[in-house]
């Protein structure tokens, strides 16, 4: 189980043709609530990608209901268009979520310094939140991954509450993550920030390719909640077990400047 193992979320993951092997490439992660709260760990890059851009001011607004994520293009280094494109993907899941635009955050991975095929990703996501379900979190860690040979999922439980998580790679050691995690405990934003962050420097190495992202949610569906220790234990826990499973995979026998060149 995936990020879908906590209550209060479903997830797909579909082919929209943005990747030239039409392999899945486009996942979305939603969250029904009943609570939105989120927190999120971002890259140091000083020059980060345009989704990243768009995400940061998500969740400084506290509140995220969807996470979209697409492999085969990582709209870096494309400029003002980069982040018109982000922000038009991003209007029209909130179209589709009948939500808000400020409440989407966006992930994406792949080449970087090519434009984000609009027309393609809106059509994948059209079909992604058409069948996003309880069943969806392993096909929506299989559409994030670039250089993984394998999808990256994890979940844990503990007194009541659930945390899930997934990850592409491929290598811990060189940042180059997109991450993540849910959980249907009901916590604030604050205690998500602080929980994603904790966890994020346990179990990443430093964030600094331009797209890196770490994204916790909080549900609230659970129907009670422990202390912050059990959580950031589980949290932990998880964060590992995705790191693990990014450092095994030795798909990716190339170095750094590769990395950073597909992110």
């Amino acid at each position: 189980m995936s990020v879908t193992a906590p209550k209060g979320f479903r997830a797909a993951g579909v082919a929209a043709g943005i990747k030239p092997d039409r392999a899945r490439d486009v996942a979305v992660v939603v969250n029904d609530g009943p609570s939105l709260a989120a927190g999120a760990v971002f890259t140091d890059h000083p020059d980060p990608a345009a989704p990243l851009l768009w995400s940061r001011q998500v969740v400084a607004g506290s509140r995220v209901r969807a996470a979209v994520l697409n492999s085969g293009c990582a709209n870096a280094g494309t400029g003002p268009l980069g982040f018109q494109a982000a922000h038009a993907e991003a209007e029209h899941t909130a179209d589709l979520l009948a939500d808000s635009a400020a409440e989407i955050v966006l992930c994406s991975a792949g080449p970087i310094g090519t434009a984000l095929p609009t027309e393609a990703l809106n059509t994948g996501l059209t079909a992604a939140l058409a069948e996003a379900e309880r069943g969806g979190g392993l096909p929506a860690a299989d559409a994030i991954r670039t250089g993984d040979t394998v999808a990256k999922i994890a979940f844990g439980r503990g007194e009541g509450v659930t945390v899930g998580g997934m990850a592409k790679g491929p290598d811990a050691s060189v940042g180059s993550v997109l991450c993540v995690l849910t959980t249907d405990a009901d916590l604030s934003a604050e205690q998500c920030q602080s929980l994603v962050a904790d966890a994020a420097a346990k179990a990443f190495a430093p964030l600094t390719g331009t797209n890196d992202t770490v994204l916790l949610m909080a549900s609230g569906a659970a129907p009670a909640t422990p202390g912050e220790g059990v959580l950031a234990d589980l949290l932990t826990k998880v964060c590992e077990e995705l790191a693990a499973q990014l450092a095994a995979d030795t798909s990716d026998t190339g170095t750094p400047q590769d990395r950073q060149a597909n992110p």
